[in-house]
């Protein structure tokens, strides 16, 4: 198996196996959608906001990811070199951390640029998730993906 469907997450939730840091989404910010948020402006050679739905786990600045995959393809990972520079809870904050059981804007900084994978992101606000050209993409460490593999091969 090569997708991380709603079944396999949840045995992964079960074994207590996803762990911070974990982070997905399905939508990046456009231009328009930082100015509405009142979003600081970005280099969008290296920066990237995304939405974060309700999460497990409380989300703080310097946190760091170094493997970005997608939903529909998860033993395709790609290494990456980023950190979660910003966190915002509602328009015009940025209180330093996104605490457990709720959502908001996040913003990754990556060392290189911004990996190409994001591109399968929903682009804007306006834009309505499509699955045969968007997919889910995640962030987390090699440790986390080493143990979501197993599960994978296992399932």
């Amino acid at each position: 198996m090569n997708i991380l469907t709603n079944e396999v997450f949840e045995k992964l939730n079960e074994k207590k196996l996803a762990f911070n840091p974990f982070l997905f989404s399905h939508r990046a910010h456009s231009d328009s959608d930082i100015k509405y948020y009142d979003l600081p402006i970005i280099n969008k050679e290296k920066q990237l906001y995304l939405d974060n739905n309700r999460s497990d786990f409380d989300f703080i600045i310097g946190t760091k990811f170094n493997i970005a995959f997608r939903r529909k393809d998860v033993k395709g990972y790609q290494k990456i070199d980023g950190e979660l520079d910003f966190v915002s809870l509602k328009k015009g904050d940025n209180i330093g951390v996104i605490p457990k059981g709720y959502g908001g804007i996040v913003r990754l900084t990556f060392k290189d640029k911004v990996p190409e994978i994001t591109k399968l992101l929903v682009q804007n606000e306006n834009e309505k998730y499509d699955d045969s050209k968007n997919d889910v993409i995640y962030f987390t460490t090699q440790e986390i993906m080493d143990k979501i593999l197993e599960e994978l091969e296992n399932s």
